[in-house]
């Protein structure tokens, strides 16, 4: 089944996709045989699973359904494929199920920066949190915090936002040296060169 909508005036119809998910040994096999990927902005996530027994699913747009993995874990929503679409591109069933599951998201418009890939992997680990893991464009970020606000009402969700300085400099944003601001909702943002 496809997921379709409505967007700046045109249907989108966004071809069925189905999640991924590996398991430790598979994973350790691929680092084995690709070393280069330890010099990757996803390797994190892929140490995460082989190391330290961390389930990853990564849920691509137009993947109506999928499968929470086992805790803890890291469920990847990647809503920049050719276009970011926001929360509409996944079935929502799906979705809410893991933004209500989640102790933690990680929600990043700026690009392939290591930190909170880095981040999300090590809120994985340490403390053994499930961490939703969304990667989208600059203008789906408010698109994405307006549906986790929604689906989790008064449970307020912690979420580390990255998002490019450009952006950061056109919202108001001012960049401390340590890279790091603050709002009042459990929204924690790290700004991006």
């Amino acid at each position: 089944m496809s997921i379709i909508f409505e967007a700046n005036g045109m249907t989108v119809l966004l071809p069925e996709t189905v999640s991924i998910s590996n398991s430790a040994d598979k994973t350790r096999e691929f680092i084995k045989k690709n070393p280069a990927v330890r010099s990757q902005y996803l390797f994190p996530l892929f140490d995460a699973v082989a190391t330290f027994a961390v389930s990853l699913a990564l849920v691509p747009q137009g993947c109506e359904t999928f499968e929470l993995p086992r805790n803890p874990w890291i469920v990847y929503i990647g809503d920049d494929m050719h276009f970011a679409w926001g929360p509409q591109a996944f079935g929502a069933a799906a979705l809410d199920a893991a933004i209500l599951a989640a102790d933690n998201c990680v929600l990043i418009t700026s690009g392939p920066d290591p930190f909170p890939y880095r981040y999300a992997a090590t809120m994985a680990v340490k403390p053994r949190k499930n961490v939703l893991l969304i990667e989208s464009l600059p203008h789906q970020q408010e698109a994405w915090r307006q549906r986790i606000e929604k689906v989790r009402g008064k449970k307020e969700l912690p979420i580390f936002c990255c998002i490019p300085l450009a952006v950061a400099r056109q919202s108001g944003w001012e960049a401390r040296q340590s890279g790091w601001q603050f709002s009042g909702r459990g929204v924690g943002m790290i700004v991006a060169a």
